[in-house]
This record gives structure tokens, sequence and C-alpha cells, in this order.
């Protein structure tokens, strides 16, 4: 077997490069592979004796996507459709990574794997589940792992972001209205390689820890777990904080049929403890 990962360079390929490591993956990032450009993709996947593609190359800047749609769609729907069409040329496994931004987030408990997604409510979820479609009309073998709120070492995160934030401030506004899963890029590594050595059956996963929070909850327990840090805290509303993108409310995912994953409080208090 010949693992490659795609993004390998990023937060969530670094981790899985660490997880996969005694597999020995072929890791290829944008100085590697194009996967906008369909020849660079059969080129580098051909050259690596590909069976198994975990694709972790995404354009992940939800405010940025509103301006920059043209690029957006291109990496997030154009390289997943080139990745599952040369996958299907050589029978290979191809792993890929969608989000909770795929759904309008109006269900207060969350959606599950059999839920139809759609319709986004930004450009960046538009174009990750412009991502989904391509890969299913691929007609390559694939696991579509929807995952949220991602933290890990090796990448812009809302944890790192927060405890930089409270090396200056004595106090922080966080919104309290959106709801999400927080999830450890070690945890969902650690998901999908279960998904290739259990053999589960292929189609559509959602890979975050257990329960859910909102951002301010999410903060609170952040400072919770570093208790050398003193900070305050407080909610505000989204109103308050306005973005470019706009965010859904409930973007919440419930994991039915894929492993169990330990609580996001769990695992945010190992990296935060480690960091």
């Amino acid at each position: 077997m010949s693992f490659v990962i795609v993004g390998a360079k990023g937060m969530l390929g670094s981790m899985l490069s660490v997880v996969f490591a005694d597999k020995h993956p072929i890791l290829l990032d944008k100085d590697e592979i194009d996967i906008t450009n369909e020849t660079s993709v059969r080129k580098a996947l051909r050259d690596a004796g590909a069976t198994h593609v975990i694709n972790a190359a995404a354009y992940t800047n939800v405010d940025g996507a509103e301006e920059h749609s043209d690029t957006a769609f291109a990496v997030n729907e154009i390289g997943v459709k080139n990745l599952g069409l040369i996958c299907r040329e050589l029978s290979a496994t191809l792993v890929h990574f969608s989000t909770d931004y795929v759904f309008p987030g109006t269900k207060e408990d969350g959606y599950t794997e059999a839920d139809s997604p759609g319709p986004a409510i930004n450009v960046y979820g538009q174009s990750k589940l412009a991502g989904e479609r391509a890969l299913k009309e691929s007609g390559c073998n694939f696991y579509l792992v929807r995952t949220a709120w991602l933290y890990g070492p090796n990448g812009k995160n809302f944890v790192d972001t927060m405890l930089q934030l409270a090396q200056k401030q004595d106090h922080l506004q966080v919104v309290s209205d959106q709801r999400g899963c927080p999830t450890y890029t070690k945890d969902l590594a650690e998901y999908v390689r279960t998904l290739l050595e259990g053999a589960y059956p292929f189609g559509i996963y959602h890979g975050v820890n257990t329960g859910n929070a909102s951002w301010f909850e999410f903060a609170q327990k952040i400072f919770e777990y570093t208790s050398s840090i003193a900070i305050v805290v407080k909610p505000i509303s989204s109103a308050q904080f306005p973005r470019p993108a706009k965010r859904p409310a409930f973007s919440i995912l419930q994991n039915t049929k894929g492993p169990s994953m330990r609580s996001w409080q769990d695992a945010l208090a190992e990296y935060v403890r480690g960091v």
C-alpha cells in the first residue's frame, strides 16, 4: 500500500503525517502537486503509486472566500474533482474532509450523516458543498469526513488565537450565539486511521469530538485549563461582531456511524496543557 497525504504542511495534514508515520506516507503540498490541475494530480499520484490518498488541502479562509470565490471553488470543488477522477483511474481510496458549514445551521440538535446538506449560507460552505458533489460524481471509492472547529499545532486556530490575545489583554469578548463541535486534529487523524484500518464502509462520516459548545463556552474552557492566565471573557452576539461571511447558528455535527471520539473538553485539556 502507498499512502499519500495531500496538503501535508497544513495544520491537519501535518498531524496526519504524524499519525500515519509508520505507513511511510508520501507527503505532497503546493510545491509537489497543484490539485486544481488535472495533469499535475495525475502525475503526482501515479508517480507515488497511490493506493490511499488523504486530502487535507483546502481553501479554509471563511471570510476571504467572500471576496475570493474563484480561488475557493478552484481548490474546494475542482481540486476535489481532479483527485476523485484520478483516484478512480488508479483504483485508489480517497479520504476527503468537508465541513459543518455545508449545512444552513438551523437544526438546534445538529446534523447527522443522513441529513441532506445545503443550502450553505456563505461562499466557503458553498464551495465545500460543491466539492462534496464533485467527489460523489467522480466514481472513486471515498470516505467523506465532515469536521468542524479544528485546532491543533502548526496552523492558525481559535485556541492559539485566544491564548495569544490573553498575553496582551485582560478581557476578551467572544461570540455566544454560534454553536459547533470543537475538534482536535490529533483525534481527527486517529479517527481517519480507524476508518481505514477497520474497513468501514465507504461513504459519509462526521469526525468531531463529542459534545458541542458556543465560541464563548469554548473560550471559557481554554482559560479554565490554563489557570495561570487571569482574564475575563464576556459573551457577545454575532451582531456585535460582524464578519464578511455569515456563520451558521447551529453547525453541530453528530457522529452516528463512525468510530467513537472522546469529549471535546478532554481533547482540549490535552492540547492546552501541552502548548
